[in-house]
């Protein structure tokens, strides 16, 4: 069940109800009008506020709400933004040849906390976007990685990590 109407409020109106009828004259409803303006104002930026945090919260990490988001920002036209899943490679194993059993092969130059040979260049996922948005202009290239990483860093799970790629 959703409260969609509990937050509708229509000021003038309930200025009009709460006034005397002696009073509801056009000067004076005009006059208590700019007086509740900055009451209004902030009504309109709570409604504004609460729309984003109902998008945030029904979007989660995963790829699809992720490639929603993305192409919901930056390509809403033609929502040519797509995320794929690494291809994962297969580790390198030893054998132990008299107890037939596989044993993983250690290197200490790894990340002990996350074992990232299996995976290509360490990224879980890879963000593709159109050459179109590549700017020749580094500031504008540089605004735009800057809010395109913001975005995938806020729904990304934290432990995931991604590669961004232009495409044709």
């Amino acid at each position: 069940m959703t409260f969609n109407n509990v937050y509708i409020v229509q000021h003038l109106n309930a200025l009009r109800l709460v006034l005397p009828t002696f009073l509801r004259k056009p000067k004076m409803i005009a006059y208590l009008g700019g007086l509740i303006k900055p009451s209004v104002t902030n009504y309109e930026k709570f409604i504004v506020d609460k729309d984003d945090a109902i998008y945030r919260v029904s979007h989660n990490g995963s790829v699809t709400r992720l490639q929603k988001v993305l192409n919901d920002k930056f390509d809403n036209a033609q929502r040519r933004i797509y995320i794929l899943n690494v291809q994962r490679r297969d580790a390198v194993r030893l054998y132990n040849e008299n107890a037939e059993k596989e044993v993983g092969l250690y290197t200490p130059a790894k990340n002990a906390l996350r074992s990232s040979f299996n995976t290509a260049d360490g990224a879980d996922f890879t963000v593709h976007i159109p050459i179109e948005f590549q700017n020749p202009n580094n500031l504008l290239l540089n605004k735009f990685l800057i809010q395109l990483r913001a975005q995938i860093d806020y729904y990304k799970l934290f432990a995931k990590q991604y590669r961004i790629e232009w495409i044709e």
